[in-house]
């Protein structure tokens, strides 16, 4: 995976593709970092910082398949 954030001045935008991509099938999303007209993230550590607050312990729980497929 590689993530890069970048600020578009214009409206086309040159990306370079690492090497081990190159031939591969890649998605490419565009999600503004803006929220409410403020930056959410400021650098990459931000971004890292965030997702590893989120954090679920899931110790004790068991799947219960038929409860899942009640209706």
């Amino acid at each position: 995976m590689f993530t890069q954030i970048i600020t578009p001045t214009e409206e086309s935008v040159k990306l370079d593709v690492p090497r081990e991509m190159i031939g591969h099938a890649v998605k490419v999303t565009l999600d503004d970092l803006e929220e409410n007209g403020k930056r959410r993230f400021t650098s990459l550590e931000d971004v890292h910082a965030h997702f590893r607050a989120i954090r679920l312990d899931l110790r004790g729980f068991k799947f219960n398949r038929d409860e899942a497929n009640e209706r």
